[in-house]
């Protein structure tokens, strides 16, 4: 099982962010993809899901999913009783493992980039997990969710260390931070994304709640 996962993990870095290789390498992963990532021990959806418990008080917030994958987190939120749930992803076959989980009010098949196919100013939340990483959403996908989000809404998402570093999140983050777009409202220490594998035992997240300014 480890192998598996190492075999996907490999397969999804090697596209080097290529739209329509990801996709790919996506839509073969989907059957698969929970049973892989429950098994790894890669905790950030049990954080977020504890961060949005303590940041969402509305249990009927309109709430985005970005990047939503399979629905492991949508499906864990509607579980704690929010039912309002919107997940976008680019990926058809994840997109359709969520949909059988019947835990979204809505689904779209749109990316997180500096502008996202929805209204402006419509989501009373947002989250993301495991989509900001490297070589998978920009850090100007940081601009189209602040663009959704309404004044005041919480943005609880994971970030990876690369991405942080080197794919341009740590430049956004402090760009946002400098013009009072948003404000840290809490962060976690770094943990070890998949504590079970030997590959990739170095690479490793961090869950941030922001709130949008206004």
């Amino acid at each position: 099982m480890r192998d598996g996962l190492e075999n996907r993990l490999d397969a999804i870095y090697k596209t080097n962010g290529d739209r329509a290789g990801l996709d790919t390498a996506y839509n073969e992963w989907a059957q698969d993809y929970d049973q892989d990532i429950c098994s790894s021990g890669n905790p950030y959806i049990t954080l977020i899901t504890g961060l949005a418990g303590r940041y969402i008080p509305d249990r009927n917030a309109r709430i985005l999913d970005g990047g939503c994958g399979t629905g492991q987190l949508g499906q864990v939120l509607n579980l704690i009783g929010f039912s309002n749930i919107v997940g976008i992803d680019a990926s058809d076959g994840m997109l359709g493992v969520a949909k059988y989980k019947n835990c979204y009010a809505e689904l779209h098949k749109t990316l997180l980039g500096s502008k996202i196919d929805l209204p402006d100013e419509s989501f009373d939340a947002i989250t993301a997990a495991g989509v900001l990483t490297h070589g998978h959403a920009p850090a100007e996908s940081l601009d189209g969710i602040l663009r959704v989000a309404k004044p005041g809404a919480p943005i609880i998402f994971s970030l990876s260390e690369p991405a942080f570093n080197e794919g341009g999140f740590g430049a956004k983050i402090r760009k946002l931070d400098q013009a009072g777009s948003w404000v840290l409202e809490e962060q976690t220490e770094p943990f070890r994304t998949y504590p079970f594998s030997e590959q990739f035992v170095d690479l490793r997240h961090w869950i941030s709640v922001y709130r949008k300014a206004g």
